[in-house]
């Protein structure tokens, strides 16, 4: 005979379910952050060695030009890969990583 668990014990593990997505989605966009700030910043160090090294204004006008259209094309690549966590994680509750790990179990 089979016994369905009593409602306190279903609550208890929806609970559960739902912290331990909400601890992988929070992990998820932590890694995404870091990820980003650690490209950014390596790109602003590029940068500003460039305009140390410029020898004139259309040297150090071209550095900035070249930063300013890397740190455009960064923010909206990173705003582009955001929107997908979030839409992924809204539609699915997981993250992508972790989808792709069930993939690999199945």
């Amino acid at each position: 005979m089979t016994t369905t668990p009593d409602p306190v014990t279903m609550t208890m593990m929806s609970a559960t379910d739902a912290l331990q997505a909400c601890t992988e989605a929070c992990a998820g966009w932590q890694q995404e952050i870091a990820h980003f700030v650690d490209l950014r910043l390596a790109a602003n160090r590029r940068s500003w060695e460039a305009l140390m090294t410029a020898r004139d204004i259309p040297g150090v006008i071209k550095g900035q030009q070249e930063w300013a259209l890397q740190a455009a094309t960064d923010y909206t690549q990173e705003a582009v890969r955001l929107t997908r966590l979030l839409t992924t994680l809204s539609l699915t509750g997981t993250t992508p990583a972790v989808q792709d790990a069930a993939r690999l179990v199945a």
